[in-house]
């Protein structure tokens, strides 16, 4: 992998990571159906320019947008929803560490509704760990409420659904890399933009220059200018080489939370944090050995960031 690669891949990695430092900010002055609308909404404007300024256009197609109205829902505003409301009970960092398990209920779900994809015994053992991980942090820390460890874990389950669900419903598609992120999130604006509005007439928003930052670099570069960094990647190393980005988001989630937030973690959470990272790993690896290397010759518009995390 190229040095350029190298880049791009811990760019990707601080972009994603960072996500739950922004939400956090934001969280001091917006409602968590607010964060979402106002993420949902930038991202899809900025998407949406992009497409049309390099000569692209809007898909057309009744069944497509059927199976991207269920992406909207299940990898953009549910698991935006459950992040932003788990992150009022606990840290960013936290967050960042339970987020990271989408490549595990990939793999399970895989297995149940992917015909070609078999839950083998080290993958199987992959899943186990990691999933004892989370049940270290979620069963023995006493940082945060449970729910919201449970809601940011149920959003991994969402991530992990929706890319289930792509590689079932929209494989194979010649579209541009752009149009299908574009497509989902003005549908997700459509859905989440009514209910932040109503939500803003019980609880006014604050427009400080922190919120308004946060949702800025949410919209922009945590779906704009990660996507286009993602598909790069897909079309230069494959697939498989960009899902290394899974094991950077937590390392800078993490850190930031550490460093600007003065957020501490309990042995428990870093010794769960181990077993997760260390379940992914086993579960990837025994996957590799048994199907084909990724081609790096092109973009398979089903590949998209809910393959590892979306935030």
């Amino acid at each position: 992998m190229r040095a350029s690669d190298v880049a791009r891949l811990v760019a990707l990695g601080a972009i994603w990571g960072s996500s739950f430092l922004f939400i956090e900010v934001a969280l001091e002055d917006l409602t968590p159906l607010q964060i979402v609308a106002g993420r949902i909404v930038t991202g899809a404007v900025f998407l949406t320019a992009l497409l049309y300024g390099s000569g692209g256009r809007l898909p057309r197609g009744r069944d497509l947008y059927r199976s991207l109205t269920v992406m909207a829902v299940v990898s953009s505003v549910a698991p935006f929803i459950l992040i932003a409301w788990g992150q009022q009970e606990v840290s960013s960092s936290l967050a960042s560490i339970l987020n990271s398990t989408t490549p595990l209920f990939t793999a399970l779900l895989a297995a149940m509704f992917i015909g070609t994809e078999r839950l083998r015994p080290a993958r199987f053992a992959g899943v186990v760990l990691g999933f004892a991980g989370v049940g270290v942090i979620v069963g023995l820390d006493a940082a945060g409420s449970t729910s919201g460890k449970i809601a940011i874990t149920l959003a991994s389950a969402s991530y992990a659904s929706g890319f289930v669900y792509a590689r079932r419903h929209l494989v194979g598609l010649d579209l541009s890399p752009l149009a299908i992120p574009a497509t989902q999130l003005l549908i997700a604006s459509a859905m989440a933009l009514p209910l932040a509005l109503i939500d803003g007439l019980q609880t006014p928003p604050t427009l400080s220059v922190g919120a308004i930052g946060s949702i800025g670099f949410l919209g922009v570069l945590g779906s704009g200018v990660a996507y286009m960094l993602y598909y790069r990647l897909i079309a230069d190393v494959g697939a498989t080489t960009s899902s290394f980005v899974t094991y950077l988001i937590p390392v800078f989630g993490v850190t930031l939370g550490a460093v600007l937030l003065d957020e501490e973690l309990g042995l428990n959470v870093l010794v769960g944090a181990l077993l997760v990272v260390a379940g992914i790993a086993l579960a990837e690896l025994s996957a590799r050995r048994t199907t084909p290397t990724d081609s790096a010759g092109g973009v398979d518009c089903a590949t998209e960031p809910s393959e590892t995390t979306v935030h």
